[in-house]
């Protein structure tokens, strides 16, 4: 409870939106013996307008962005060619990819009778992803044909809802979320690309499947109601994202709204309500290390860009300030940015709701696991592949000030490469930069 009163106070100090003080003042705040009723007020609605008719393709990427991806690189056009050069010269961007599966199952971690096989269907996942993309951007019909085999090699083999492979934990809730959401996009592109060989049979197989093999495992962690039995925050915020990125291929208005409903208002880490501190802009994960936050970020903002293209603003929710620009994600990004650029930055305790996980310092885990020999280096300033697309909306976009993002784009990472973890689909410069475009 304690959590909720820190956190719902701060936010009305922060935000001072009049909805919130609106629905405060009308409620009882004291019972008789001086304890707050707070954890029964209801939250301040945020209004957000929902598509009438999804946009496809619309699962990260439109025929706008299909349209720039050609123009990129036929004209090679500087700074995005320069990261178009770099996917297409990444392995899981080649027509002549072998591919590792299918795999019967797939499932988290290992034991004695499960070898390990994240990276080999990750890889998998991502090499259609890649091809798809590749095929966007040059129309070469290799690339279609391997991204259609993987697609049609795993929703043939895939039969029963990922799972762990370990007595406990939600470990394949994030493969779901990280891995399995390249297949999606995948997918998506393909089924809406002239000449990509996906035919209304296959565009069904890979449906059933994810009815079949994800879904089932984004429901199950979203039915569970005590923060204590879930998760940090990127694991939430990873299933969000993929639930709502299959929503749209399937047309589900239903799932898509019940996905920016647990967003905005679930009661557990991944929510955009208990992620980000809106006085700071430290992440909920800035304690432990600077990689799971920059997760964190990165698919939270993937989450937006798609709802974005589906007319929905989860990149504005949260305003503060009088100038009411400024939202609570871009806040995160400047915050994580500028750590990791070696200036210093605000930390406080800052609760999380599964009870398990309390950080007291910045990079507290990272600070441990260094100094005990587990790790040669710190994570600090190492720079995931999350910056450009946050980048391009509130700045490029928009038109607002991002100075540390910038300071990261223009002087650490820009062209975005896929980065060293596979849950990052990266090459932010080529597919998300449209400097010059706009």
């Amino acid at each position: 409870m304690i959590m909720k009163i820190d956190y719902i106070k701060n936010q009305i100090k922060v935000a001072g939106m009049v909805i919130a003080c609106t629905s405060l003042c009308s409620c009882n705040s004291e019972i008789e013996d001086g304890t707050t009723d707070i954890d029964s007020w209801p939250l301040p609605r945020i209004e957000v307008t929902y598509p009438t008719e999804f946009e496809h393709p619309g699962v990260v990427f439109t025929v706008e962005d299909i349209e720039r991806f050609r123009k990129i690189a036929t004209q090679q056009i500087q700074p995005q060619y320069a990261g178009y050069e770099l996917l297409s010269a990444d392995k899981l961007s080649q027509s002549t990819y072998i591919m590792n599966g299918p795999y019967d199952e797939i499932y988290a971690g290992e034991d004695a009778s499960h070898p390990n096989i994240m990276n080999q269907f990750g890889n998998d996942f991502a090499a259609a992803c890649q091809n798809a993309i590749m095929f966007a951007a040059t129309q070469q019909k290799g690339y279609a044909d391997k991204s259609m085999e993987i697609i049609r090699g795993y929703s043939a083999s895939l039969k029963k809802p990922v799972y762990s492979a370990r007595q406990a934990g939600l470990d394949h809730v994030l493969m779901v979320g990280n891995l399995c959401i390249k297949l999606v996009y995948a997918v998506e592109l393909m089924r809406y690309l002239d000449g990509s060989g996906m035919t209304n049979e296959d565009f069904q197989g890979a449906c059933d499947m994810f009815k079949r093999c994800f879904i089932p495992v984004l429901d199950d962690f979203f039915s569970i109601t005590e923060p204590k039995n879930k998760a940090v925050g990127n694991f939430g915020v990873s299933a969000i994202n993929c639930y709502m990125a299959m929503a749209i291929v399937l047309d589900d208005m239903e799932m898509y709204k019940k996905a920016i409903d647990i967003y905005l208002y679930g009661y557990e880490n991944g929510s955009i309500r208990y992620y980000i501190d809106g006085e700071t802009g430290q992440c909920q994960e800035s304690g432990r290390d600077q990689t799971h936050a920059q997760l964190g970020l990165g698919m939270m903002s993937m989450l937006c860009e798609t709802a974005w293209k589906q007319g929905t603003d989860l990149y504005g929710v949260l305003r503060f300030l009088a100038s009411n620009l400024f939202s609570i994600s871009m806040k995160g990004y400047e915050y994580t940015a500028k750590y990791n650029l070696g200036y210093d930055v605000p930390f406080k305790y800052m609760p999380e709701l599964t009870g398990k996980y309390n950080w007291y310092e910045i990079d507290e885990v990272d600070k441990k696991e260094v100094a005990s020999g587990q790790r040669p280096e710190s994570r600090r300033g190492k720079f995931a592949p999350v910056y450009e697309r946050v980048y391009n909306h509130y700045a490029t976009r928009l038109g607002l000030g991002m100075p540390y993002v910038k300071e990261v784009l223009e002087t650490k990472v820009r062209p975005e490469n896929a980065g060293t973890d596979i849950a990052h689909l990266g090459y932010g410069t080529f597919l998300y930069c449209s400097e010059g475009f706009e």
